[in-house]
């Protein structure tokens, strides 16, 4: 009996330290892998009729050469363009700054980043990252993106209603000026807003502001990495304030956080699989 306690003692260490082993082994390299396209529908009743029904692809964090490789943005560029969308956003941090970047990977990402195709237009913020990266600027303007820095941009598309989408830098790098990025605001004549950033912490500069947002699109956080069930996820830094998973509701406001495509220092990912959000509007 002595000896058939010891054997299932054993046993069952063994088989927690394999679990341990699998799991960390899975999270490093298959949990890295898979792209999935989370689709979301967008409901707002100040949204005009003209624009229900376009299509908004949003992703975040492409972090080159972290665990994301040439064929890996490759797939990426593919499952965007199947999508057909009307607007593509990026929401910051192009490369993984811990990697070494060359002449050759800065001409490979205008390339195929180039030939994202969206009907209306691309739009990109600064990631902190992406402060590092000098070439970041030129990479994506010829890649045909609008880098929106503490400032908007009117889209129109069928008829004379517009709708607004703002762009704000990073905060770890930079200084956000919500009233240049609002000059457009008219509470009177309010229309259908949209806000990218980069970093969580910066949604609390919209809520201390009179300003009503419809949609927030985010990063940064890549949705905490590793996320354990029924605990949540374990890599959340003071950046994502406290908007770090995929979604939040205040009042009117629809917030979306993209779990991103590539890793950080934490080259983990575990029931959290790399992903793009892709957007239906709907006017009510």
């Amino acid at each position: 009996m002595k000896y058939e306690k010891k054997y299932y003692f054993l046993n069952t260490i063994l088989f927690i330290f394999v679990l341990c082993v699998s799991i960390v082994l899975y999270a490093r390299y298959l949990g890295v892998k898979g792209l999935i396209v989370k689709e979301y529908k967008v409901e707002s009743n100040i949204l005009t009729s003209n624009f229900s029904g376009i299509k908004i692809v949003h992703f975040s964090d492409l972090l080159y050469k972290s665990t994301v490789d040439s064929d890996d943005v490759k797939v990426l560029i593919n499952k965007i363009n199947i999508l057909k969308p009307d607007i593509v956003v990026f929401s910051g941090d192009i490369i993984n700054i811990n990697s070494k970047i060359v002449e050759e990977d800065k001409e490979f990402l205008i390339e195929n980043l180039s030939k994202i195709d969206a009907s209306i237009g691309k739009y990109a913020v600064y990631g902190d990252y992406d402060y590092s990266y000098d070439d970041y600027e030129e990479v994506m303007r010829k890649s045909d993106f609008i880098i929106l820095n503490n400032s908007f941009d009117t889209i129109y598309y069928k008829d004379n209603n517009p709708l607004y989408i703002v762009g704000l830098p990073s905060s770890l790098k930079d200084t956000i000026d919500i009233n240049s990025s609002f000059s457009f605001y008219n509470e009177e004549d309010r229309r259908y807003t949209i806000v990218l950033t980069h970093e969580g912490a910066n949604i609390k500069y919209i809520n201390e502001s009179t300003y009503e947002v419809d949609l927030i699109l985010g990063g940064h956080s890549l949705n905490g990495s590793v996320v354990v069930p029924y605990y949540g996820p374990l890599f959340v830094d003071e950046a994502s304030y406290k908007y770090f998973a995929p979604y939040y509701n205040k009042g009117i406001t629809d917030i979306y956080i993209s779990s991103g495509i590539g890793t950080n220092e934490y080259a983990f990912r575990f029931n959290n699989k790399p992903s793009f959000n892709f957007y239906r509007l709907k006017a009510q």
